[in-house]
């Protein structure tokens, strides 16, 4: 090769280096193309009681916390339901080796298994509703449901026409009692001479055996039931149909599936307090340890509904209460040895 035509093919080779390390750098196009790669969206998700979704309660309403923050705030929400306490482990642990960016166990029943794989997975965000682990990856949600509790046992009392009331949960759980200690302080705190009875069906996700817990109750006299059952309590209201009964619903406002037996519902935010939780995640400043929602946190209240089955005098007197509650004046019990231990209030 001559010396020109060596000079021609070195240049074609330099222009070709150059025109490479040119396309390598993104040449050709605007720098905000290379530097705005599209950032890969956040998994949330959730691990239901036995109940499942549809229980029309505690999992609905959780659940609508990862879907407020679908809408809000762009996440991807992701749900395993656990049929079985077996399937809980499993469900988890295949929500962790996703490396979704936070996983939430929902009720007290599911805490040993949040705990054993929050454990495995130290580098995975963790949620638990209902329950306590000591964990610096595992947030806990907790409630004062006695609050809530104490106002339904104050409209349950001021709304009985026969002095018998009742108190329906699903398993007995340190949670449902807690339930019970504040309705049937709410009652006595009203008038410590009305009857409340008293039953568990063993499990949260069997209308049937609500209703057959239900019936009874009814038939010895009580016109207003506070269910705590999750599905189960479906079938209390059933029941509260049948007989043209009164019942009292849990966890979010139930009035529309029985209008005009549902007099009241106790409201439990579990949407605000799993919606807080991914936005931890979200700012970056996710931290285990507890987080309480009250009557003065915006965590528990009664329906609004409530109003359309109870005459404004008792609504009066229940906001009353509220305040007090809010303020610490009363302190509803939320064990049975606090209610033993209980004087009602002069109000």
């Amino acid at each position: 090769m001559n010396r020109k035509k060596l000079l021609i093919t070195l240049g074609i080779l330099i222009t070709l280096c150059m025109f490479t390390t040119f396309l390598w750098a993104g040449g050709g196009q605007e720098p905000s193309a290379v530097e705005t790669a599209p950032e890969k969206q956040k998994v949330m998700a959730m691990v239901t009681n036995q109940s499942g979704l549809g229980d029309q309660a505690f999992n609905d309403a959780t659940w609508a916390g990862f879907k407020l923050a679908e809408e809000k705030l762009g996440i991807t929400p992701k749900v395993l339901e656990a049929r079985e306490q077996s399937q809980y482990v499993p469900n988890l642990s295949a929500l962790a080796e996703q490396k979704c960016d936070l996983v939430v166990g929902v009720g007290f029943m599911i805490k040993d298994a949040v705990q054993e794989v929050a454990e495995l997975y130290p580098d995975v965000n963790f949620g638990l509703v209902d329950g306590t682990v000591d964990a610096p990856n595992v947030a806990c949600l907790l409630f004062n449901e006695n609050e809530g509790a104490f106002l339904m046992g104050i409209i349950a009392a001021k709304m009985t026409k026969t002095g018998t009331v009742g108190f329906v949960g699903g398993m007995s759980t340190p949670i449902t009692n807690k339930f019970e200690a504040g309705y049937r302080a709410g009652v006595m705190t009203v008038n410590p001479d009305i009857d409340v009875l008293v039953s568990y069906a063993g499990t949260f996700a069997d209308p049937a055996k609500g209703e057959e817990m239900a019936n009874p109750q009814y038939d010895q006299g009580a016109d207003v039931i506070f269910q705590v059952a999750g599905g189960t309590g479906m079938g209390v209201i059933n029941a509260a149909k049948k007989k043209n009964k009164w019942v009292i619903g849990v966890d979010r406002d139930q009035n529309y599936l029985a209008p005009d037996n549902v007099i009241s519902s106790m409201i439990k935010r579990l949407d605000i307090a799993v919606f807080n939780a991914i936005e931890m995640v979200l700012d970056g400043n996710f931290k285990g340890g507890k987080y309480r929602y009250g009557i003065a946190e915006g965590g528990i209240d009664y329906a609004p509904t409530t109003s359309k089955n109870v005459p404004a005098d008792i609504i009066t007197f229940v906001d009353m209460v509220k305040d007090k509650i809010k303020n610490g004046e009363i302190k509803p019990p939320g064990t049975y040895e606090e209610l033993d231990a209980f004087i009602p209030p002069s109000l």
